[in-house]
Protein backbone atom coordinates (compact mmCIF):
# COMPACT_ATOMS: atom_id res chain seq x y z
CA UNK A 1 0.00 0.00 0.00
CA UNK A 2 3.13 2.20 -0.57
CA UNK A 3 0.30 4.60 -2.81
CA UNK A 4 -1.73 4.89 -0.30
CA UNK A 5 0.91 6.29 2.51
CA UNK A 6 1.98 8.66 -0.09
CA UNK A 7 -1.40 10.11 0.06
CA UNK A 8 -2.08 8.59 -3.10
CA UNK A 9 -6.26 9.34 -3.74
CA UNK A 10 -7.95 5.97 -2.88
CA UNK A 11 -9.09 3.61 -5.12
CA UNK A 12 -12.80 1.99 -5.75
CA UNK A 13 -12.85 -1.36 -6.78
CA UNK A 14 -14.43 0.02 -10.17
CA UNK A 15 -11.13 2.23 -10.75
CA UNK A 16 -9.34 -1.29 -10.83
CA UNK A 17 -11.61 -2.98 -12.87
CA UNK A 18 -11.08 -0.72 -15.56
CA UNK A 19 -7.69 -1.28 -15.72
CA UNK A 20 -8.31 -5.05 -15.65
CA UNK A 21 -11.06 -4.65 -18.78
CA UNK A 22 -8.47 -2.28 -20.50
CA UNK A 23 -5.29 -4.97 -20.26
CA UNK A 24 -7.72 -7.75 -21.39
CA UNK A 25 -9.22 -5.40 -24.47
CA UNK A 26 -4.87 -4.12 -25.19
CA UNK A 27 -4.14 -7.87 -25.30
CA UNK A 28 -7.22 -9.21 -27.59
CA UNK A 29 -6.10 -6.17 -29.55
CA UNK A 30 -2.70 -6.95 -29.46
CA UNK A 31 -3.11 -10.36 -30.46
CA UNK A 32 -5.70 -9.52 -33.25
CA UNK A 33 -3.39 -7.04 -34.69
CA UNK A 34 -1.09 -9.89 -34.88
CA UNK A 35 -2.94 -11.82 -37.34
CA UNK A 36 -2.34 -8.87 -39.85
CA UNK A 37 0.57 -7.53 -38.95
CA UNK A 38 3.05 -10.30 -40.29
CA UNK A 39 1.97 -13.05 -42.50
CA UNK A 40 5.68 -14.68 -41.88
CA UNK A 41 5.79 -14.95 -37.70
CA UNK A 42 2.57 -15.54 -35.53
CA UNK A 43 2.44 -13.40 -31.96
CA UNK A 44 4.42 -15.85 -30.31
CA UNK A 45 6.98 -16.11 -32.76
CA UNK A 46 7.43 -12.44 -32.73
CA UNK A 47 7.69 -12.41 -28.83
CA UNK A 48 10.44 -14.94 -29.12
CA UNK A 49 12.41 -12.92 -31.96
CA UNK A 50 11.64 -9.76 -30.25
CA UNK A 51 13.62 -11.46 -27.13
CA UNK A 52 16.15 -12.82 -28.64
CA UNK A 53 16.96 -9.57 -30.47
CA UNK A 54 17.38 -7.48 -27.15
CA UNK A 55 19.41 -10.67 -25.57
CA UNK A 56 21.52 -12.51 -28.74
CA UNK A 57 22.78 -15.37 -27.30
CA UNK A 58 20.25 -15.72 -24.32
CA UNK A 59 19.50 -19.73 -23.50
CA UNK A 60 16.80 -21.29 -24.29
CA UNK A 61 15.84 -21.47 -20.42
CA UNK A 62 16.07 -18.24 -20.35
CA UNK A 63 14.06 -17.36 -22.84
CA UNK A 64 11.32 -19.21 -21.53
CA UNK A 65 11.67 -17.32 -18.55
CA UNK A 66 11.88 -14.49 -20.13
CA UNK A 67 8.34 -14.61 -21.37
CA UNK A 68 6.68 -16.99 -19.12
CA UNK A 69 6.08 -19.94 -20.96
CA UNK A 70 7.02 -23.53 -19.94
CA UNK A 71 10.41 -24.88 -21.22
CA UNK A 72 8.38 -27.63 -23.62
CA UNK A 73 6.76 -24.87 -25.24
CA UNK A 74 9.32 -22.74 -25.59
CA UNK A 75 11.74 -26.12 -27.25
CA UNK A 76 8.39 -26.63 -29.43
CA UNK A 77 8.36 -22.72 -30.65
CA UNK A 78 12.06 -22.38 -31.28
CA UNK A 79 12.27 -25.98 -32.95
CA UNK A 80 10.07 -24.28 -35.56
CA UNK A 81 12.09 -21.46 -35.48
CA UNK A 82 14.94 -23.06 -36.75
CA UNK A 83 13.77 -25.11 -39.23
CA UNK A 84 12.22 -21.98 -40.68
CA UNK A 85 15.75 -20.13 -40.70
CA UNK A 86 14.98 -17.79 -38.02
CA UNK A 87 17.29 -18.77 -35.33
CA UNK A 88 20.21 -20.76 -35.32
CA UNK A 89 21.58 -22.01 -31.82
CA UNK A 90 25.48 -21.61 -31.48
CA UNK A 91 27.39 -23.69 -29.05
CA UNK A 92 28.00 -21.54 -25.98
CA UNK A 93 32.24 -20.78 -25.16
CA UNK A 94 32.24 -20.90 -21.83
CA UNK A 95 29.99 -24.42 -21.71
CA UNK A 96 30.03 -26.33 -24.71
CA UNK A 97 26.72 -28.78 -23.62
CA UNK A 98 24.74 -25.50 -23.66
CA UNK A 99 23.61 -23.77 -26.69
CA UNK A 100 23.31 -19.82 -27.29
CA UNK A 101 20.44 -18.40 -29.35
CA UNK A 102 20.91 -15.78 -32.37
CA UNK A 103 18.95 -14.59 -34.76
CA UNK A 104 19.36 -15.15 -38.52
CA UNK A 105 19.56 -12.26 -41.16
CA UNK A 106 16.46 -13.12 -42.66
CA UNK A 107 14.32 -13.26 -38.70
CA UNK A 108 16.30 -9.40 -38.50
CA UNK A 109 14.36 -8.62 -42.03
CA UNK A 110 11.13 -10.42 -40.45
CA UNK A 111 11.46 -8.36 -37.16
CA UNK A 112 12.07 -4.67 -39.23
CA UNK A 113 9.15 -5.27 -41.32
CA UNK A 114 6.91 -6.33 -38.18
CA UNK A 115 8.01 -3.33 -36.47
CA UNK A 116 7.33 -1.16 -39.11
CA UNK A 117 3.89 -2.65 -39.72
CA UNK A 118 3.00 -2.42 -35.87
CA UNK A 119 4.14 1.30 -35.87
CA UNK A 120 1.68 2.09 -38.03
CA UNK A 121 -0.92 0.21 -36.57
CA UNK A 122 -0.42 2.29 -33.23
CA UNK A 123 -0.01 5.42 -35.50
CA UNK A 124 -3.15 5.33 -37.42
CA UNK A 125 -4.86 4.18 -34.21
CA UNK A 126 -3.23 7.05 -32.40
CA UNK A 127 -3.52 9.69 -35.56
CA UNK A 128 -6.11 12.05 -33.61
CA UNK A 129 -4.08 11.76 -30.01
CA UNK A 130 -2.22 14.97 -28.84
CA UNK A 131 2.01 14.69 -28.37
CA UNK A 132 0.90 14.95 -24.77
CA UNK A 133 -1.59 11.82 -24.73
CA UNK A 134 0.77 10.27 -26.38
CA UNK A 135 3.44 10.41 -24.01
CA UNK A 136 1.13 10.13 -21.06
CA UNK A 137 0.21 6.34 -22.33
CA UNK A 138 3.85 5.67 -23.17
CA UNK A 139 4.69 6.77 -19.69
CA UNK A 140 1.68 4.81 -17.86
CA UNK A 141 2.38 2.21 -20.05
CA UNK A 142 5.86 1.97 -18.77
CA UNK A 143 4.98 2.96 -15.18
CA UNK A 144 2.89 0.11 -14.62
CA UNK A 145 5.46 -2.45 -16.49
CA UNK A 146 8.03 -1.16 -14.45
CA UNK A 147 6.72 -2.05 -11.06
CA UNK A 148 8.08 -6.28 -10.69
CA UNK A 149 6.19 -7.37 -7.17
CA UNK A 150 8.15 -9.29 -5.33
CA UNK A 151 6.28 -12.68 -5.99
CA UNK A 152 6.89 -12.08 -10.02
CA UNK A 153 10.60 -13.03 -10.46
CA UNK A 154 13.52 -14.37 -8.59
CA UNK A 155 16.77 -13.28 -8.84
CA UNK A 156 18.08 -16.09 -10.77
CA UNK A 157 15.15 -15.10 -13.58
CA UNK A 158 15.89 -11.92 -14.31
CA UNK A 159 16.57 -11.16 -18.18
CA UNK A 160 17.94 -7.72 -18.80
CA UNK A 161 16.30 -6.55 -21.89
CA UNK A 162 17.88 -2.53 -21.96
CA UNK A 163 17.70 -2.31 -26.21
CA UNK A 164 15.85 0.40 -27.91
CA UNK A 165 12.85 -1.89 -29.32
CA UNK A 166 13.22 -0.13 -33.00
CA UNK A 167 14.63 -3.18 -35.33
CA UNK A 168 15.76 -0.38 -37.76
Amino acid sequence: MAGAARGAPSRSPDDVDLIVRGIVGLAKRIRADARFVGAEVSYVDFTLLFVLHESPGIRAVDLAEAVSIDKSTASRQLAGLERRGLIRRDADPANPRSRQLRLTERAERVLADTDREWRRRIAARTADWSADELRTFATLIDRYMSVDLPEDTRPDQVVNITKDPTFE
